[in-house]
């Protein structure tokens, strides 16, 4: 059974919480955090791939947070958010600097955008060759949030897309709203750049 701890968007939480909250309290925030996980798991056992990498933990993640130390998990897993969208943003950047790699997605730019929004539902719609604009008006990960009881969870995740999505070479991205912090849509605008 997979563990939050080898999941690439969130074993780096567990350095967090010891520099945080020191090895004991890590300790016992983590414990639960992957037991929940893994209650979460067995409750739902139909459930989609993106529930189980990313509203699943991040719910878990949370919830273990907010039973340890009350009143801090919507600030500690922001700053997560934002930390580990940072280590994603430099990933993004490498991937994007390769030669043909930022026209390649420009040319595709119709798929990518259908791709990405696969299990979102979105509206205003609009792809040129040199811009990508959406609105994602219901995200199935707040959702799936809001389901279980913790839709201030995934606020981690909107942190880390925020900031990864600005490492794409190429590509001048903005996003100023969020359906999981309360705001009626998700305001994807991707604009070419030159590279």
């Amino acid at each position: 059974m997979k563990t939050i701890k080898k999941m690439f968007a969130f074993k780096e939480f567990y350095k967090e919480l010891i520099e945080k909250y020191g090895l004991d309290k890590a300790n016992e925030i983590w414990n639960f955090a992957e037991e929940e996980y893994c209650r979460i798991k067995q409750a739902q056992p139909n459930a989609d791939s993106a529930s189980l990498q990313f509203a699943f933990p991040a719910v878990a993640l949370y919830r273990a947070v907010e039973k340890y130390s009350p009143n801090d998990a919507l600030t500690v897993t922001r700053n997560y958010g934002t930390k580990a969208g940072l280590k994603f943003k430099g990933i993004f950047k490498k991937i994007t600097s390769i030669p043909g790699v930022p026209a390649f997605m420009w040319r595709h730019m119709d798929k990518i955008s259908a791709k990405m929004s696969d299990g979102y539902d979105i509206c205003n719609l609009q792809v040129t060759q040199d811009k990508c604009f959406m609105d994602v008006i219901r995200c199935p990960l707040y959702d799936k949030a809001v389901e279980l009881g913790t839709p201030e969870a995934v606020q981690m995740i909107c942190c880390m897309d925020k900031e990864y999505m600005t490492g794409l070479r190429g590509i001048d991205y903005e996003r100023t709203k969020s359906v999981a912090e309360g705001d009626d849509c998700c305001d994807y605008r991707l604009r070419r750049a030159s590279w």
